[in-house]
């Protein structure tokens, strides 16, 4: 196998897990905080996604190719993939238009995704040991 490929069945399959929990625990959210205008939901629904993705990242992280190009990739893919999911499922969960997913304040908003990806890379870097020092 090519080294440069990264989109391989687990890239997809963790990308699946991102999604099948992020979306519905998402909506919950949302919804909780519309029925209730509470600022403790406020804050969830606005550090639930970051967190997730943060925790996603570390662990697909933790046994997969992990280099800038790598971590580029994925971070990227899994986001755009998100907008994709999300723009399909917008009209029928929340009856609204594409655009109110694909505009720029929530293409700027989402950022911190890429960030907690990234950083989810990060942290599962094992560094190398120099094992010339250990006797």
């Amino acid at each position: 196998m090519n080294d440069s490929f990264y989109f391989t069945k687990r890239w997809f399959a963790f990308f699946l897990l991102y999604v099948l929990v992020w979306y519905p625990v998402s909506f919950l959210l949302v919804s909780a905080y519309q029925a209730t205008a509470h600022p403790a939901v406020y804050v969830a629904v606005n550090i639930f996604t970051p967190l997730w993705t943060l925790l996603v990242s570390y662990l697909y992280f933790r046994r997969a190719q992990n280099n800038w190009s790598a971590r580029f990739v994925t971070a990227f893919g899994w986001i755009i993939l998100m907008f994709v999911v999300a723009i399909v499922l917008v009209r029928p969960v929340y009856g609204l238009g594409w655009s109110s997913i694909l505009n720029w304040g929530v293409i700027n908003a989402n950022w911190i995704n890429v960030v907690a990806i990234i950083v989810g890379a990060i942290a599962a870097a094992r560094p190398k040991r120099d094992l010339s020092k250990t006797r």
